[in-house]
């Protein structure tokens, strides 16, 4: 069932995530190898092409990022084990895993950069499956394919004279800003902070983990 409100909270939430991932794939794009990290359809198209030309090198790199992707999303639905969004249940967990593994690619990446890159692989499967869903609405917050084509669809309806619901564009709109200001953030940042960029999102996870940790604590497992 659509839904009518659209709280400020999960505004906020869907908007920081958004920025995180904008961060990391523009990072990953001109750190390392100019290689996507936060959405795998390119990836699976040039490792198409890289096996008609066979190059093994690369496909054994590509089959690892998606594979990391996929094992990212599989500690999601492991966790969590729903993506409908519902506040109570164990987010935290996740977004402490998506801190970790950001660091670890951080840690990584000046010595290794392509099992660095990895680790940030994980962490966007992690947060992509996170949330998948509200209240009938699909919400991905890694990538912009489907929030682009819902804001299209939208559009069309209005143009048609239907009725279009004014808190679920707000909500594609609110991700497709927080990417471009991901994006944006990480392209003036990489250049004086070359690899330490990687920081900021890792320190935006961990800040949100912590956030939802504490309200966590304080309203669920109270009781209240």
């Amino acid at each position: 069932m659509p839904f009518q409100t659209l709280p400020s909270w999960l505004q906020l939430g869907v908007f920081l995530l958004s920025v995180n991932a904008g961060m990391i794939n523009v990072l990953s794009l001109i750190t390392v190898l100019h290689q996507s990290v936060s959405h795998m359809t390119g990836n699976v198209s040039i490792f198409a092409m890289a096996l008609i030309e066979w190059k093994p090198d690369v496909l054994l790199y590509l089959f690892l990022v998606v594979l990391c992707y996929l094992i990212g999303s599989m500690y999601s639905g492991l966790i969590l084990g729903n993506s409908h969004f519902e506040l109570g249940r164990l987010y935290g967990l996740p977004l402490s895993l998506m801190a970790f593994f950001i660091f670890l690619c951080w840690l990584i990446i000046p010595y290794f950069p392509r099992y660095g890159l990895l680790w940030a692989c994980l962490a966007m499967g992690v947060q992509n499956a996170m949330i998948s869903h509200y209240k009938g609405t699909i919400i991905r917050t890694t990538h912009l394919s489907g929030v682009i084509t819902d804001l299209g669809l939208a559009l069309g309806y209005k143009l048609r004279g239907l009725d279009v619901s004014k808190k679920r564009v707000a909500l594609h709109a609110l991700i497709l800003i927080g990417f471009l200001v991901g994006g944006v953030i990480a392209a003036l940042t990489s250049p004086i902070l070359q690899f330490n960029a990687f920081l900021i999102p890792a320190i935006l996870s961990f800040v949100l983990s912590l956030i939802y940790w504490i309200i966590y604590f304080h309203r669920y497992r109270n009781g209240l």
